[in-house]
């Protein structure tokens, strides 16, 4: 092979090596799902911060990435700097069942860690009570004894604005009439600037429960801060966010031997030693546990 004919072979070499670099670095740029990343996602609408990206495909001009989301599946369509949340159709066939028919061992998965990382949250939440529970009586703000003062009561962690927390309260009025137990309650604002308005009108203007019951969502508008509300309010934030609490309602025995979460007041009735109640307060538990 003379030097003229190695160079007209090396040439046309390194013409194919510049093209194919060429086409993979355009297909590179032009992958609509190269930025659909989880922190760019975070950029565009909510998404919670333990959330991960499992799925991410091209359909047409718009990258479908599928989230998982406290242990379930949530379907999104990405453009360059646009997500539009929904169903995606195709001549007439919803693209995005199929794609979340093809999931399903990836939802169970994920069902499946959420499940396990939740209960040993609860774990947590009920081992930190039994260490903490003393620390929640400088938080207590509002009481409830319908039988006079006792020494023995249950602390009730609520927020004013919680509608559950308000249905709770109702079913743990009629334990407190049975059992001559106080209700002591802590209020956690976790719900936005409005609940935290109404917390420090409670604690400045030293409202009853009676009043606080009674109190509406427009009554924050009116409502002035105080120090010992401000101080209050940050010391109960700082207590239970050690245990990466940031839901209501809570309720908590006296010495944080048991705890019930949400809007359980048969789970109460239940630690309490109580018969399940009949009535609305009550909760239906007799008519749940029948069925």
């Amino acid at each position: 092979m003379t030097s003229q004919t190695r160079f007209r072979c090396l040439a046309v070499f390194m013409l194919g090596l510049f093209v194919l670099s060429s086409c993979v670095s355009s297909a590179r740029e032009k992958s609509v799902c190269d930025h659909v990343t989880l922190a760019w996602l975070q950029t565009q609408v909510p998404v919670p911060k333990d959330a991960k990206v499992v799925f991410r495909k091209e359909q047409g001009g718009l990258c479908e990435a599928v989230l998982s989301i406290e242990g379930g599946l949530a379907p999104v369509y990405a453009g360059k700097d646009f997500i539009v949340a929904g169903q995606l159709y195709k001549n007439g066939v919803s693209i995005t069942r199929k794609t979340m028919s093809s999931l399903s061992d990836v939802a169970n998965a994920e069902r499946k860690k959420a499940k396990e990382k939740e209960a040993k949250a609860v774990e947590m939440r009920k081992a930190f009570f039994k260490t903490h529970a003393a620390d929640l009586a400088d938080l207590v703000s509002l009481s409830f004894a319908p039988g006079g003062s006792s020494d023995k009561f249950i602390y009730v962690i609520s927020d004013p604005v919680c509608s559950h927390c308000r249905a709770l309260l109702d079913g743990l009025e009629e334990v407190a009439a049975e059992t001559g137990l106080t209700l002591k309650l802590v209020i956690y604002p976790v719900l936005g600037e409005r609940s935290k308005a109404i917390t420090a009108n409670v604690i400045c203007k030293h409202l009853s429960y009676g009043a606080y019951k009674t109190l509406k969502k427009k009554d924050a508008a009116a409502a002035k801060g105080c120090e010992k509300a401000d101080q209050r309010i940050n010391k109960t934030f700082d207590l239970l966010r050690k245990a990466d609490i940031s839901f209501v309602p809570l309720v908590v025995a006296q010495d944080g031997s048991w705890v019930v979460e949400g809007n359980d007041i048969c789970g109460v009735r239940k630690y309490l030693g109580l018969d399940p109640g009949t009535g609305e307060k009550g909760g239906g538990c007799k008519k749940a546990q029948e069925e």
